[in-house]
Parts: structure tokens; C-alpha cells; sequence
């Protein structure tokens, strides 16, 4: 009888690499700033001795993916106002025009 064995589709350095990748993501924020950062007192208004801070554009930035989804959820409850919310996703594609 013949065995065969998968080569391992990752070497030790690869999976090591997209280990160190997946916990630099799980700290990223909602605004793309390390939350580390974020909430540390070096960023914190109130310490004197903070080495930078945080500042939002006066004007917005429409994310017009994101808008998509928060109108399809509109338009969805508005036409279903009893529905169950929760675990509900509206993916949203990029399509040409």
C-alpha cells in the first residue's frame, strides 16, 4: 500500500509571519489607528506630557460602500418594520455601471 503525505501549504516562518499579521489586524480600530494607540495615555488630551494627538477632518468622507449597506438596511426595515435584526448582514458588491 501506497501512503501519500500533503506538503504543508505554510513553512514555520509563514504561519509565524501570519500570526504576528492577524494580531497587528485584531488591534486596528474602526478608524484605522492601533487601538493601542488609541486608548494609551500618550494620546489622552488630559496628560500633559502626551506625545501626540488625535484630529478629525472637519469635512467628511462619504464611504459610499458602507452607504450602500446602511440604505439597503434602511429601506429593508422601513418594508419590514417587525424584523428580527439580529445576525443580519446586507453584503455589498462593487458592480460596474
Amino acid at each position: 500500500m501506497v501512503r501519500s503525505v500533503p506538503e504543508a501549504e505554510f513553512d514555520t516562518l509563514q504561519v509565524d509571519y501570519l500570526r504576528a499579521f492577524e494580531l497587528f489586524e485584531s488591534d486596528i480600530g474602526p478608524h484605522g489607528f492601533l487601538m493601542s494607540e488609541a486608548v494609551s495615555r500618550d494620546a489622552d488630551p488630559m496628560n500633559k506630557d502626551r506625545k501626540f494627538s488625535f484630529v478629525a477632518d472637519e469635512t467628511p468622507t462619504v464611504d459610499f460602500a458602507a452607504k450602500a449597506r446602511a440604505d439597503m438596511e434602511d429601506a429593508y426595515f422601513k418594508k419590514w418594520p417587525d424584523a428580527n435584526r439580529n445576525g443580519l448582514f446586507f453584503p455589498v458588491r462593487k458592480v460596474p455601471v
